[in-house]
């Protein structure tokens, strides 16, 4: 059985009221212009407001050779790179720590190399495998390796990793890892002497490439800053609440509450990945005379929206079934096809007769339930812009704290041995 989080991957930036960081307060007010143009003191007048600090800002350092650069996932590299040029995130004093914990103290004017990994998978070499790149440089006294384990088998981690090859932070919550940029993808993450995050992601070559060149530089370069936190987009897309009475064909109006789980047996054609766009699922069959005139329609709105809106028809038939008959009709969709015989997600919505559709838009809100012809560009069209504009706001949040998010609500990847803090 496949469960996937309510419009897929996002998910993971739909979080709720209380995980999202609020926005900066706003600046001061500044006082009004005094005649004449005195600014205060000795000329009378209001005094001038106080200077505003200037915004924190990471360290300008040039672009990583893309041959030092280990293959991640596109999410993954952006979340290390939103890292570099930042001070390296505190170390935790109350965390769990396999191995004498590093004192604070010892790694100032430091290399410091951290490797992430868990033990519930292969990934627990790569702690191996990054003390010996850096061998000579630890044995010079140099760098300082520290493990941290992430999230995942942190449960196990004491029992599975007895004699770690470096102090090794198990990071059951997520704090540490999310404030480097960590996932589940093991990574190293090298740190200069001045505390600055200069490097991550990288390959054996260019780890030991990486390590050569920060060595050979002194303390005192640089001065960076702590990374502040980012401020999360709207929680929702800035669209309306219908009013008026839904459609005959449901039973539950849903529309303006946070669309479920989405949940099918088994997909006939390959998955979709609809990350920023307007989901549209159609409830449907191949028996189904009306669902099956209504394919023309729903091709029509895949050409005409193309990577802005994603089709799934969802049948009630078994998937043997369904796609003998779409073979046996001829039947072609240029969108995804799934099957649920169970009918979860349809009698969420209260289903009773088919064919019937459902609009849910990036922030897992549903937005419009209905029969197939109503899908059409005086609906969709505002529906997709306010899409567009809300994801294009909360995209540049989507790496940041996926820990923090993937331990309160990712039903689609558990987490092995790992509790959330709440």
């Amino acid at each position: 059985m496949l469960r996937i989080a309510a419009c897929f991957v996002l998910s993971l930036v739909a979080a709720a009221p209380d995980d999202i960081v609020p926005p900066a307060a706003p600046p001061a007010k500044q006082p009004p212009a005094v005649p004449g143009g005195a600014t205060g003191g000795a000329t009378g007048g209001a005094p001038s407001a106080p200077a505003t600090k200037p915004a924190a800002e990471p360290i300008n350092l040039p672009s990583v050779p893309d041959k030092w650069l280990e293959k991640l996932d596109p999410l993954d590299r952006a979340a290390l790179e939103a890292v570099r040029g930042w001070r390296m995130p505190a170390l935790p004093k109350d965390g769990t720590w396999l191995g004498v914990a590093p004192d604070a103290e010892a790694l100032k004017g430091k290399v410091v190399l951290i490797q992430s990994f868990t033990t519930a998978d292969s990934s627990k070499s790569m702690l191996g495998k990054a003390a010996t790149a850096a061998k000579q440089a630890i044995a010079a006294g140099d760098v300082v390796l520290i493990g941290l384990h992430t999230p995942e088998g942190a449960q196990d981690a004491a029992k599975v990793l007895r004699k770690p090859a470096a102090p090794t932070l198990v990071d059951s919550t997520g704090v540490m890892c999310d404030a480097l940029g960590v996932f589940r993808a093991p990574v190293n993450v090298l740190i200069d002497r001045d505390g600055t995050v200069r490097f991550a992601g990288l390959t054996a070559s260019g780890l030991k490439s990486a390590i050569k060149e920060v060595c050979a530089e002194s303390a005192g370069a640089r001065q960076p800053q702590p990374r502040p936190a980012v401020a999360a987009g709207p929680a929702q897309a800035d669209l309306p609440t219908p009013t008026d009475v839904v459609d005959p064909r449901f039973v539950q109006d849903r529309r303006g509450q946070q669309a479920p789980t989405f949940y099918v047996e088994s997909w006939v054609t390959p998955t979709p990945d609809p990350t920023g766009r307007v989901l549209v699922i159609d409830f449907w069959a191949t028996w189904c005379v009306p669902c099956v005139a209504a394919i023309p329609h729903m091709n029509d709105l895949v050409q005409h929206y193309g990577d802005q809106v994603t089709v799934v028809g969802v049948s009630s038939e078994p998937a043997n079934a369904c796609m003998s008959n779409m073979r046996a009709k001829n039947l072609r969709m240029n969108y995804a096809i799934a099957c649920d015989p169970s009918g979860a997600m349809s009698s969420f919505y209260g289903v009773k007769g088919i064919p019937a559709c459902v609009v849910v838009t990036s922030d897992g809100i549903v937005r419009w339930q209905g029969e197939p012809n109503g899908l059409n560009s005086a609906l969709l069209d505002p529906i997709v812009k306010a899409n567009a504009e809300w994801f294009a706001k909360v995209s540049a949040t989507m790496k940041d704290g996926r820990w923090a998010k993937a331990l309160k609500d990712a039903p689609d990847r558990p987490i092995k041995g790992a509790k959330s803090k709440d």
